[in-house]
């Protein structure tokens, strides 16, 4: 076998090594998208902003979300995870600050599971020992905060 050849033949064998990583990594990739859930969050609670965190659901350990977004009064935001066959995320809700309505209470996290494609209202709060957020999981988009409570607070 020429030199010629044998170049060929390697240059060949390169590229179809080459060919097979692309579909395999491109395959774990699709595969990923497709896992992830989305969620959405509103925020009702007069004169606040809540900082909205979503876990994977299988996260023992909630350390870095797998996404974040602080929703402001009468906003809303999307946000996503691995649902890793479970069909949900697992949600941290926290006042940022510390809002007035809390009557200078510290603030505290609000854990809840919300399955894909849910709305997670965040309707007011509740003191107990802390400040939480008073959260509601809807099946659908509310039509504004007032069809969800009424009178938010």
């Amino acid at each position: 076998m020429d030199s010629e050849s044998q170049d060929g033949a390697v240059r060949s064998s390169r590229r179809w090594v080459l060919v097979a990583s692309i579909l395999l990594v491109g395959g774990l990739a699709a595969g990923e998208a497709r896992g992830d859930i989305y969620v959405h969050v509103m925020n009702c609670a007069s004169d606040s902003t809540v900082k909205a965190d979503a876990y994977d659901a299988k996260d023992t350990v909630r350390v870095t979300p797998a996404s974040s977004k602080n929703v402001s009064t009468g906003n809303n935001e999307q946000l996503h995870c691995a649902g890793q066959g479970k069909g949900y995320c697992q949600m941290q809700f926290k006042f940022t600050g510390n809002p007035v309505r809390c009557y200078s209470s510290a603030t505290e996290e609000l854990g809840v599971h919300v399955d894909s494609g849910k709305w997670a209202v965040i309707k007011g709060f509740q003191i107990v020992t802390y400040c939480q957020p008073e959260v509601e999981v809807l099946d659908s988009q509310p039509k504004d905060c007032y069809s969800v409570c009424g009178n938010c607070y």
